[in-house]
C-alpha cells in the first residue's frame, strides 16, 4: 500500500467514526482487520488522525517488525514448558532459602496432576484454592491447567459467609486451604447441609510444607515462623478430610492420561476482583490472558533475563500476582523468591537478604521504601543489582516516584520507577514503562500500552472517542488479547456492562477509569467514574484533590478524599490522611497546614473535615474507599469554613 492511500484511508476512518457513518466504518474495518496490513510503515507515519484506536503513537516504542509476531495458542503450562525445557537446572522457586529447580517443579507439578486426577477431578470442573503463595500454590495452579481444571483463587482471609457462597457457585467437589482455616470449615460443613452435601474432599495444606529444615532459626522472620511452625488448631479427623501429604500418595498408582487438549479462549483460572468500589466478582482468565502478556513482554523493551531473580510479594490469588508475579517470572526462566506473608514494612529486609534483580509491587511498597531510604541512609548502600521496579495496581503519586529514583541513584541503581497501569479484568495489565519511555517521562504518566493492546479515551456519555494530546478527559476503554473472558458464576448483566460495541463497531472493555493520553501514547489515570464527588452542581474526582495535597505537604505518607452524602450539598468532602512516623509530634500543626492548603482550592473541592487515620487497604493493596464510606456516613462534621 501506498503512504497517501494509508493517509486518506485514516483521515476517512477519522470522519467516519465522528459522522457515526457505520457503512464506512465496517468498510475501512476489513482493511484494519487483515494482518498483512498491519506494518510498521503504517504506524510511524508522520502525519496522524488524532485518534488512538487507529494512530497507536506508542508504536514507536518497539522493535521494528514487532507487529508480524504471532500470539502463542496454547494452553499456558505447555508454553511455560515449552519455553523452559532448556532451563531445567535453572533455580524455578525459592521459598525461605529453599530452592527448586524446573525440573524438580516440572516432575511436582505431574505428581499433583496425578492426584487431582485420582481423586475424580475432571476436565471442566472447579477446584476452590484458598491459599497463600507457597510452593504446593504453584504446583496445583499449573497441575490443574494441565488437566483442564479450572483453579478458583481465594483470599485464605475470606469469611465463612463469602467462602460458602463460593463453594456454592463454583459448584465445587474440592476445597483445599491452610491448616489455620479447619474451625472455619468445621463450622460450615455444621450448619449447611447442602455445603456439606457439595464437598466430597476438603485438603488442609502447612505453609510450612516446603520449608526447608533449621528454619525456626532464620531470625529476620522468626515471629513469622513461630507463626507458622506454632500451635494451630487441631484438624477435625473427618472422612473428607485429608492433608497434603496424603493426597501426594494418592497419585503415585495413576496411569492414565494426565494432559487435555487446548481450547482457544477456554477459561484457566477464576480470581475475584479487589471490590475497591463495588463487591467483588469472580473473573475468568483464559489461557490467553497468560500467554499473550508473556508474548508483549518478549517484543517490549524489558530487562527479563533467565536466572534474574524476582522478589514476588503479591499474592497469587490475586490476577497481578498469579500473571506478573508468577506466570511471566517463571516463562522468563528467572528465580522467583516466593514470600507467603502480606509484605509491607518488611520490604527493605527482604532486598538486602535476597538481593533481588526484579520487583513488582504497590504505591505502598514503594513509599515504604522510599521512606526507609530517606531515614536510613547508611543502610542499602548498593542497589546496583535491581534492574527493574515496577509500580501498579494504583497510581503513585509523582512527588514520591522522583525522589524514589533520586535514592536510587544515590545507591547505584541505573533504573527509574516503573508504572503501569491496569485492573483485574485486563489480566496482567495494559501498560508498562520501558527505560527509554521513562528517559523522558512525564508527571503523572502510568506508561503506553503493550503491542497488542489499543487504549484510548471517550466521552461516556456519547461514546465518542476523544482526541489524544489534547488534554482531553474521559473514560479509558481498551482492546488486548490478555482480556478476561468475563465475570463468571451468571454475572451475565455485569459482563454485557463491561464489553460494549462502540461506534466503530469494535468490542471494547469498559475500564470505569478516568483518564487521558498524550501525544507520545502515554496514558495518565485521573480517578474512577463511580468516585467522582458531586457537590453543589459541580462534579470532580477526588484523585485530583488527593494528588495536590501529597504534592504539597511532605509529612503525609497517604490520604483519601471521600464524599458524605448531604441533602442540601448533595456531597460534603471529608479528608482522611495518614502521616509519615517521624511527623506524629507535629500533626497539629500539620492538620493547620492541611487545611490552609486546601483553601486555595475551588470552593466545592475543600474538604469540610480533616480526619487523619491510617488508610485501610484491600486484599489488592488499594485504599479501600468502601470502607472508609461506610465510616464517613456516621460523622458528626466539625466543618471547616473557607477563610478569606
Amino acid at each position: 500500500m501506498q503512504k497517501d492511500f494509508w493517509l486518506k484511508l485514516k483521515e476517512r476512518l477519522a470522519k467516519a467514526v465522528s459522522e457515526n457513518n457505520i457503512y464506512d466504518i465496517d468498510l475501512i474495518a476489513e482493511y484494519l482487520r487483515n494482518p498483512s496490513l498491519m506494518t510498521d510503515e503504517y504506524y510511524t507515519q508522520e502525519h496522524f488522525t488524532g485518534y488512538s484506536s487507529i494512530d497507536k503513537p506508542h508504536i514507536k516504542y518497539f522493535k521494528k517488525g514487532s507487529l508480524d509476531a504471532a500470539l502463542p495458542k496454547m494452553k499456558m503450562y505447555d508454553y511455560l514448558y515449552l519455553r523452559n525445557k532448556n532451563n531445567l537446572n535453572y533455580i524455578a522457586l525459592n521459598f525461605y532459602g529453599r530452592k527448586i529447580t524446573y525440573r524438580e517443579m516440572f516432575y511436582n507439578i505431574e505428581q499433583v496432576a496425578k492426584s487431582f486426577l485420582q481423586m475424580g477431578i475432571k476436565e471442566g470442573d472447579n477446584v476452590v484454592i484458598a491459599m497463600p503463595t507457597t510452593p504446593e500454590s504453584v504446583y496445583m495452579l499449573f497441575a490443574l491447567n494441565r488437566i483442564g481444571v479450572i483453579p478458583v483463587e481465594l483470599d485464605p482471609r475470606t469469611t465463612a459467609k463469602d467462602v460458602e457462597t463460593t463453594i456454592r457457585e463454583s459448584k465445587t467437589s474440592f476445597y483445599i486451604t491452610m491448616e489455620d482455616c479447619s474451625p472455619m470449615i468445621d463450622e460450615i460443613l455444621a450448619n449447611s447441609k447442602s455445603v456439606n452435601d457439595q464437598l466430597q474432599k476438603v485438603m488442609f495444606i502447612s505453609p510450612t510444607e516446603s520449608l526447608p529444615l533449621g528454619m525456626n532459626y532464620l531470625s529476620d522472620f522468626k515471629d513469622y515462623i513461630e507463626r507458622m511452625k506454632g500451635v494451630k488448631p487441631k484438624v477435625s479427623n473427618k472422612e473428607k478430610y485429608i492433608n497434603w501429604n496424603e493426597f501426594i500418595k494418592m497419585g503415585r498408582n495413576y496411569e492414565g492420561k494426565i494432559d487435555s487438549l487446548y481450547k482457544e479462549n477456554e477459561i484457566a483460572e477464576i480470581i475475584y476482583t479487589s471490590g475497591t468500589t463495588s463487591a467483588p466478582k469472580p473473573i475468568g482468565y483464559t489461557n490467553e490472558t497468560f500467554t499473550a502478556m508473556v508474548r508483549q513482554v518478549e517484543l517490549g523493551e524489558n530487562d527479563y533475563v533467565p536466572r534474574d531473580k524476582n522478589l514476588d510479594i503479591i499474592p497469587l490469588f490475586l490476577g497481578f500476582g498469579s500473571n506478573n508475579g508468577v506466570y511471566t517470572i517463571l516463562a522468563f526462566g528467572m528465580e522467583d523468591i516466593l514470600i507467603p506473608v502480606p509484605v509491607i514494612d518488611e520490604l527493605p529486609k527482604l532486598i538486602e537478604k535476597f538481593k533481588p534483580n526484579h520487583i513488582l509491587g504497590a504505591p505502598i511498597h514503594m513509599k515504604v521504601l522510599l521512606r526507609y531510604l530517606q531515614t536510613t541512609p547508611k543502610s542499602l548502600q548498593d542497589l546496583s543489582f535491581i534492574k527493574s521496579l515496577v509500580c501498579g495496581s494504583a497510581a503513585l503519586e509523582s512527588s514520591k516516584q522522583y525522589e524514589l529514583d533520586a535514592e536510587l541513584a544515590r545507591r547505584g541503581c541505573k533504573i527509574k520507577v516503573g508504572p503501569g497501569y491496569g485492573q483485574n479484568e485486563a489480566g496482567p495489565g495494559l501498560c508498562f514503562s520501558s527505560d527509554t519511555f521513562l528517559e523522558n517521562r512525564k508527571p503523572g504518566c502510568s506508561g503506553f500500552p503493550l503491542l497488542f493492546t489499543t487504549v484510548s479515551i471517550f466521552d461516556p456519555e456519547t461514546n465518542e472517542e476523544l482526541k489524544y494530546g489534547e488534554d482531553l478527559e474521559g473514560e479509558i476503554r481498551y482492546k488486548t488479547p490478555t482480556s478476561m473472558k468475563g465475570y463468571v458464576f451468571d454475572r451475565e448483566e455485569a459482563t454485557s456492562k463491561y464489553y460494549q460495541v462502540g461506534l466503530d463497531g469494535e468490542v471494547w472493555c469498559h475500564s470505569g477509569d478516568l483518564g487521558k493520553i498524550d501525544s507520545d501514547g502515554g496514558v495518565y489515570v485521573t480517578g474512577r467514574i463511580e468516585r467522582q464527588i458531586g457537590r453543589g452542581g459541580f462534579k470532580f474526582s477526588p484523585a485530583e484533590v488527593e494528588d495536590f495535597i501529597v504534592a504539597h505537604i511532605p509529612a503525609i505518607e497517604s490520604c483519601a478524599l471521600i464524599g458524605k452524602p448531604d441533602e442540601i450539598e448533595e456531597n460534603i468532602p471529608i479528608l482522611y490522611y495518614s502521616l509519615k512516623p517521624e511527623y506524629q509530634e507535629s500533626k497539629d500543626l500539620i492538620r493547620e497546614e492541611i487545611i490552609t492548603l486546601c483553601q486555595k482550592l475551588k470552593e466545592y473541592k475543600i474538604p469540610a473535615d480533616y480526619i487523619e487515620r491510617e488508610i485501610p487497604l484491600t486484599p489488592n493493596l488499594k485504599p479501600d474507599f468502601k470502607k472508609l464510606e461506610k465510616e464517613t456516613l456516621g460523622l458528626k462534621l466539625e466543618r471547616i469554613k473557607k477563610t478569606n
